[in-house]
């Protein structure tokens, strides 16, 4: 190949090379994290944590925010006092009527249907309420001592998404009190380009969705206290632009060299 169009074939690779440089090391931000929240939720409303800083998701001064404190619209962590809701799967168990036993979805109406009993209205209450409101119907007909047992087998409440640069994206269901680095652990932990120091909490609260940014990598250090996930939590595990820009380096430069073997260069 002449001259010139080697030299025109490197400074192709050069540019593309700057250009991926260029946009890789701009300056990161939050505001692609900020753009899954309401414009204008309340940093109060997100439970405080050592590690945590709240990410405002409107034009009011970060620094005037209160110190933020837990939302009563939070999902409880196990199913002792959550509240059914459409689209659970609810196991129930009648000991002496092996007939009756099944698993049942919760409907769009937030009822379960039983045999015998027929609907029953499940939707905001907890197992317990379930329990009692199935034993008083088996009673009024068919058992004399009812002896009812319901558990929540599949909870839509009870799920957290897990997001961004980890090796398993995801939804993972919640298991007792579980903490960050347990639902990014579920979802097989960071990948290769990721930046543990960059981590989003988005929780849906009575004031809309808020964000609070955590750093992990300090969590996993022993340095930072590991907050608590809840049931309809997001975490979004964020890029490092350094990583991939190094990532994208490497591969524009194989393609260079792939095309200048090619060319018999």
């Amino acid at each position: 190949m002449a001259n010139g169009a080697v030299e025109r074939l490197l400074a192709s690779a050069l540019i593309a090379f700057g250009s991926v440089g260029l946009v890789g090391c701009a300056p990161q931000s939050t505001s692609g994290f900020q753009a899954v929240a309401d414009p204008s939720p309340s940093a109060a409303a997100i439970q405080r944590q050592p590690t945590a800083t709240v990410v405002p998701t409107s034009t009011t001064n970060a620094a005037a925010a209160q110190p933020p404190a837990p939302a009563e619209t939070v999902a409880p962590t196990s199913t002792s006092d959550y509240r059914i809701r459409s689209g659970d799967v609810l196991e129930i168990n009648v000991f002496g009527l092996q007939d009756f036993n099944r698993d049942a979805p919760v409907d769009a109406a937030g009822t379960i249907g039983l045999p015998l009993i027929g609907a029953v209205p499940v939707a905001g209450k907890t197992v317990r309420q379930v329990q009692e409101e199935i034993a008083e119907r088996l009673k009024a007909k068919y058992l004399q001592n009812p002896q009812v047992l319901v558990t929540v087998k599949d909870a839509v409440g009870l799920r957290v998404a897990v997001q961004g640069a980890v090796r398993n994206p995801g939804i993972f269901p919640l298991h007792g009190d579980t903490t960050l680095t347990n639902v990014i652990a579920q979802a097989n932990g960071f990948n290769d380009i990721s930046d543990s120091s960059q981590v989003l909490i988005i929780r849906n609260t009575d004031q809309g969705r808020v964000a609070a940014k955590v750093d992990a990598g300090a969590i996993l250090s022993g340095s930072a206290t590991d907050p608590q996930v809840y049931g309809g939590d997001t975490v979004v595990v964020g890029e490092s632009f350094i990583k991939n820009a190094e990532r994208e380096t490497g591969s524009l430069l194989g393609i260079a060299a792939t095309m200048l073997v090619f060319h018999g260069l």
